[in-house]
């Protein structure tokens, strides 16, 4: 069994008591020194910014929808696109039972995978029990990334940066192994998004970026965001290529290879978490990252231009209320 660590929090007022597993499962990870090698890809990958690491095109997104099946078929789908090559795994403390269904095959897998998990809470008090939680569930010493959960305005800047508060211990995490990265994910505020990079120098951004996250004074991510993140090397996986069931199939050019490949095609982008649902979804995201061809610059145009109006309308009142944290 390898040594547990600790995650010492300074700051008793806030935080108390240390961060321990003594009670969990066996946990399987690093130790005190070292995390294990990171993993190669049995698909085509890209360099995840300045961490080191080479990711697959996909990312397997272990979100709401995958994991809201039984648990027999998850784990399928899961390890059908491992073996595959997919080498990275994408969950969140909010997902549900996310990370319970992936914890199953840690002990088999966490050699192979990087791992990115998302804490939800602004409560300081809070935050390193969810962190515990995850790591549990997970049944893992340390996660590769572990990001802020959905960054939204100034407000929530605000409550992340309070003294011994999220991004604090977040930092503080990284220190002490517990995860090799620190991140932050931001669905539709590329101001708040850049100024919170600006101040914290996170090591890995997920953030919106599809046919409908154009435009200089609408998300703006693409446009804002996405050159001033890759000029810093900062790692950048890009989500909601679909549109959240907005974008793909709401309109004829926009079946789900063509989002997947306009994410993809854009400059800095890294890898791309999809949720994947029924192997039938997941084998057909598979096939089109073994076989991905960047779209030129005429037809990424096209495609942007094709969105304006009810398409982009459609996703942006979608993102204006949805929230990823519960």
């Amino acid at each position: 069994m390898l040594n547990r660590r600790r995650f010492v929090a300074v700051g008793a007022a806030a935080i108390g008591a240390a961060l321990t597993r003594s009670g969990s499962a066996e946990l399987q990870g690093g130790n005190e020194q070292n995390f294990f090698p990171l993993p190669a890809s049995g698909l085509p990958s890209r360099p995840l910014g300045s961490t080191g690491a080479n990711v697959s095109l996909l990312t397997f997104g272990a979100a709401h929808r995958w994991a809201s099946m039984q648990q027999d078929s998850a784990l399928q789908v899961l390890t059908l696109a491992l073996s595959r090559g997919v080498n990275c795994i994408d969950t969140a403390s909010g997902y549900g039972r996310s990370e319970e269904i992936i914890g199953n095959i840690m002990p088999q897998w966490r050699k192979k995978v990087i791992l990115h998990t998302k804490v939800s809470t602004r409560n300081p008090m809070q935050w390193r029990t969810e962190f515990e939680t995850s790591l549990k569930r997970l049944r893992v010493d340390y996660v590769d990334t572990l990001l802020i959960h959905h960054l939204g305005g100034p407000d929530d800047l605000a409550k992340l940066e309070v003294r011994d508060g999220p991004i604090e211990l977040l930092h503080r995490a990284k220190e002490q192994k517990l995860c090799r990265w620190t991140g932050i994910s931001c669905h539709t505020d590329w101001k708040t998004l850049l100024e919170a990079q600006r101040r914290h120098r996170f090591d890995h951004v997920m953030i919106s970026l599809n046919v409908a996250t154009g435009g200089y004074t609408d998300l703006g991510f693409e446009e804002n965001a996405l050159p001033v993140l890759a000029g810093q090397g900062v790692a950048i996986t890009a989500m909601k290529a679909m549109g959240a069931g907005k974008i793909v199939n709401a309109h004829p050019e926009y079946d789900y290879k063509t989002c997947i490949r306009y994410s993809l095609s854009l400059p800095g982008v890294h890898s791309l978490t999809v949720t994947m649902p029924n192997f039938q979804q997941m084998s057909a995201d598979v096939d089109v990252a073994a076989t991905f061809e960047p779209l030129g610059a005429d037809e990424m145009k096209e495609l942007k231009t094709k969105a304006e109006g009810e398409v982009k309308e459609a996703f942006n009142d979608f993102m204006d209320t949805h929230t990823d944290r519960t």
